[in-house]
């Protein structure tokens, strides 16, 4: 949690403000600093100035001067609440500085099986998968074409100044090109199908051209690979088609949820299987099926309530 609040200079103004996606927001207040940093704000509403005797403040000052001047220095203390009082100005200052100057963002979202197509206004066009979300402030856009990206998409850039597409796990930089970006649970695809693109988080960085991929898990690298991209857009635009190669299993179960918005009740000893294919994004019975049989998997789907539960492996 350290390394997210210091990879992004203005995390505690958003949050603050509200402006965290919910899982961030969550994340941070559960953790050590996010307690206390709520601690600091609570602190504000305690704090009470002590009520001040003029007369008998008067006679301790008169007192004290008549008294001779001790020998020893003082170190003043000062108390916790106080320390408190001053973290939390400095905290809300941040705040304030944010809400005067925080970009007027444009945010498309998607649901569970939609897809959209957004022309950014640079004519930079943008396929924006399932239950994903994408935002850029419009009003900088010509001088600074920087995008955020939680979720999937696919973008194929016009020539131009640097492309940067930031995503909690890492940035993606361009000039003009296509790629895909899936970025979800802490995870981070990135896929070059025309041109050449940059990844990097902290100290990695890595040129992609066509047909590479890499991954980062958590802000480390994890793997790349190398892939056929002739149709040069990745299976859920082209043919309406998930790929998922070389995942666990409870990604397979994740991107079900993602097209599909169903809900999966699984165990964590079936989460990490392997899992390597295909499965259509047009009928939810095949994908559960193409999912769950390579691990000989039983289980129950409740097509009025959109209810997965994987029940085990099948009995030989």
């Amino acid at each position: 949690m350290t390394d997210k609040i210091n990879d992004s200079e203005d995390f505690l103004a958003r949050w603050l403000s509200g402006d965290l996606r919910p899982q961030e927001k969550e994340e941070f207040e559960s953790s050590a600093e996010g307690a206390e940093f709520n601690d600091i704000i609570a602190s504000v509403d305690k704090i009470a100035l002590p009520e001040y005797d003029v007369e008998r403040e008067l006679a301790r000052l008169k007192e004290r001067r008549s008294a001779p001047a001790p020998s020893e220095t003082k170190v003043v203390q000062f108390g916790n609440l106080f320390k408190y009082a001053a973290a939390a100005v400095v905290v809300i200052s941040i705040s304030l500085i944010y809400f005067l100057t925080r970009p007027n963002y444009t945010v498309y979202e998607t649901l569970a099986g939609q897809i959209e197509n957004i022309t950014l206004p640079d004519q930079s066009v943008v396929t924006l998968n399932s239950n994903s979300r994408l935002r850029f402030d419009p009003d900088k856009f010509d001088e600074n074409r920087r995008l955020l990206l939680d979720g999937e998409a696919f973008f194929e850039v016009t020539k131009g100044i640097n492309f940067e597409v930031e995503t909690d796990q890492g940035t993606v930089r361009v000039l003009g090109t296509s790629f895909n970006i899936w970025n979800r649970n802490e995870l981070l695809d990135v896929v070059c199908y025309t041109g050449k693109v940059n990844v990097s988080k902290r100290a990695f960085s890595q040129d992609l051209k066509p047909g590479d991929g890499v991954r980062i898990d958590q802000g480390s690298f994890k793997r790349a690979w190398k892939k056929e991209v002739g149709e040069n857009k990745p299976s859920w635009i082209a043919s309406g088609v998930t790929e998922l190669e070389n995942v666990t299993l409870r990604e397979a179960l994740d991107e079900l949820v993602n097209v599909f918005g169903i809900e999966v009740k699984s165990t964590s000893a079936l989460d990490q299987n392997p899992y390597t294919g295909n499965f259509p994004n047009d009928d939810v019975n095949a994908a559960i099926k193409l999912v769950l049989r390579t691990g000989n998997i039983e289980y129950q789907y409740d097509s009025t309530n959109k209810r997965l539960v994987l029940l085990g492996i099948k009995s030989q």
